[in-house]
């Protein structure tokens, strides 16, 4: 697959660049390593994909590949219920570059058909007053039309 042609570190000066965002959300409890695999089979970094389990009714969230609370909950390991840990929804976050999107897509829908929000590289410039941002809205078919900082 293609390399991504904008490197995050090797922005210019007063350049952030926000890498491209995939969400799926599943209805239901799924298994993070079939999920995991589906990703190695297409040659997918396992590095960048976090599988999590949103607790029906609540904005409390699993990771499903530790069995851990995600960083940043408000309750403990201790305070929730085994029964919480069944109705909810799985979500399966990762960055795909547009050429990487359609394999990703393929191989999520191994496991039903999920809710999927993407987008593009996000480049935000710093500048005196303020931040300028320029949204590649997630369209694969067309590459960002970034042509860099403005001089």
């Amino acid at each position: 697959m293609e390399e991504h042609r904008h490197d995050p570190a090797q922005a210019p000066e007063f350049e952030i660049i926000g890498k491209p965002t995939l969400l799926a959300k599943f209805e239901g409890r799924l298994d993070a390593e079939q999920i995991l695999d589906s990703f190695k089979q297409i040659g997918y970094p396992l590095d960048d994909v976090s599988v999590l389990f949103r607790i029906e009714g609540s904005d409390e969230v699993i990771d499903l590949t530790t069995g851990q609370l995600a960083a940043g909950q408000a309750i403990t390991q201790e305070e929730l219920k085994p029964k919480q840990l069944i109705r909810g929804q799985t979500a399966v976050l990762l960055h795909p570059t547009p050429e990487q999107l359609e394999a990703v897509r393929q191989a999520l829908a191994q496991f039903g058909t999920p809710d999927i929000e993407y987008a593009g590289e996000t480049h935000a410039f710093g500048r005196p007053g303020g931040v300028d941002r320029k949204d590649d809205l997630g369209d694969p078919g067309r590459p960002p039309d970034y042509e860099g900082p403005i001089k």
